[in-house]
């Protein structure tokens, strides 16, 4: 089963452990929001399962330092090293230097499989996999999804090409069963379908605010899903209170949950 985490704003965190399975953490909020850092500070202290971002999507360019001093801070179960959009050879280069430092007993480092063509995916796995990582994630937006996919929508590409790669690679017996494979955001909730039914014990876990962002906007999942993505991200909505859109977000919640669990 999918494990599946909501990043969500400070007036939502209450509910992280009733609409969560793990937590999800950015760690440029741990400094920006006192009540985020506390959080999670708190799940650490509640043994919830915790895995730390490394900046990327949300435009952070955090030093070395300061990404050590958050992990020795929350000891997340999995942090994901700094990987370069769409580059294999920053991102490998970047998976080989993390391994000098010193973990928290408890933290796996993962890479997240970045490339401009299949097959630079395909060696960056193999590249990682020889340096002893066993964790790897996928993200929503690589550039290959999009000749994948091969239509003209930017979006159902960003599906279909994530589904597609994920094929090829199990195709090439690359994904092992003791590997942990995590999904970086969501395009559309519908994807999740695959991986649901066809898949249902190959993907460990998923992360987006998808769900959060859309009832925020006042946007209802269909039973299809979605066919179209708003652009803002889950920052945006950080201070706002948002009561008054629980019923839309929590419809989302529940019906993004069906897309991804039986």
């Amino acid at each position: 089963m999918i494990k599946i985490s909501h990043e969500l704003p400070l007036s939502l965190l209450e509910y992280s452990m009733d609409w969560n399975d793990y937590e999800y953490c950015l760690p440029h909020l741990l400094d920006k929001h006192a009540d985020y850092r506390q959080y999670f500070l708190d799940a650490r202290e509640r043994d919830r399962f915790i895995i730390m971002d490394n900046g990327l999507f949300e435009g952070v360019t955090h030093t070395t330092q300061d990404l050590l001093d958050k992990i020795d801070l929350i000891k997340p179960d999995i942090f994901i090293v700094p990987d370069e959009w769409n580059d294999s050879a920053i991102t490998a280069k970047n998976a080989k230097h993390w391994l000098q430092y010193k973990m928290p007993m408890r933290t796996k480092l993962m890479v997240v499989l970045q490339g401009k063509t299949v097959s630079d995916i395909h060696l960056l796995y193999k590249q990682c996999i020889d340096l002893g990582y066993t964790h790897f994630a996928f993200n929503h937006s690589s550039v290959v999804y999009q000749e994948l996919g091969g239509s003209e929508n930017a979006l159902a590409n960003q599906s279909v090409g994530r589904v597609l790669l994920v094929q090829y690679l199990l195709s090439q017996n690359i994904i092992k069963e003791h590997h942990y494979i995590h999904l970086l955001g969501a395009s559309t909730p519908q994807e999740f379908t695959f991986y649901r039914d066809a898949v249902p014990n190959l993907i460990n876990s998923v992360d987006t605010s998808n769900p959060i962002i859309c009832g925020a906007l006042g946007i209802k999942y269909t039973e299809f899903g979605l066919l179209e993505k708003p652009k803002e991200k889950i920052e945006e909505f950080m201070e706002e209170n948002l009561d008054s859109k629980l019923e839309d977000i929590i419809f989302n919640v529940n019906k993004f949950k069906e897309f991804c669990q039986k």
